[in-house]
């Protein structure tokens, strides 16, 4: 008997999983008359709690585009930056004598090309760091896409649910 001596001999043995319809002693339901979950999850940040791609395929469709040009517009943004404080003399095709927000706006549109990976071929890096800085972008360009890809297949491939349910019936013989 000094095998099982571990073991609590208080706690009961049940075969319920809790998804039945009687809660019984073992704690209670795992999922609500209503639908919902009665998990709580502890232990956890709200950032590891939260399925991002769940989000992403949930949000109403205004949020959803919103979000994808946000990230294309800033993720161009960041990039330019880089560009430029690199130096636009290492981007050959742009005039360095220029004024200062021109400079940044071909950056910028070359950053956009870069990510897209489209390369008009107007404006190209020269040197290690710049070349560098475009093979990164293209990257996370073809990575970016293949996301958002997924995204708008799941979002469009998700079941929607055309039926009411009511309390009344209305019953009636067929023909």
């Amino acid at each position: 008997m000094a095998l099982f001596h571990g073991i609590n001999n208080k706690a009961k043995n049940t075969d319920s999983s809790g998804f039945g319809t009687n809660p019984g002693n073992y704690g209670g339901r795992f999922i609500n008359k209503d639908g919902s979950a009665n998990i709580t999850k502890r232990g956890a940040s709200a950032i590891s709690r939260t399925s991002w791609y769940h989000t992403m395929i949930n949000m109403p469709r205004w949020k959803f585009l919103l979000v994808l040009i946000g990230f294309y517009t800033g993720v161009n943004f960041l990039f330019a930056c880089i560009y430029y404080l690199i130096g636009v003399d290492s981007l050959d095709g742009i005039d360095s004598h220029g004024p200062e927000w021109i400079k940044f706006g071909k950056a910028y549109f070359f950053s956009a090309q870069t990510f897209t990976t489209v390369g008009y071929g107007h404006i190209s890096p020269n040197g290690f760091f710049t070349s560098a800085v475009a093979a990164t972008e293209a990257l996370t360009g073809l990575l970016s896409f293949a996301i958002a890809t997924g995204l708008f297949y799941g979002r469009f491939s998700r079941p929607k649910a055309y039926l009411k349910f009511s309390q009344k019936a209305l019953i009636a013989p067929y023909k």
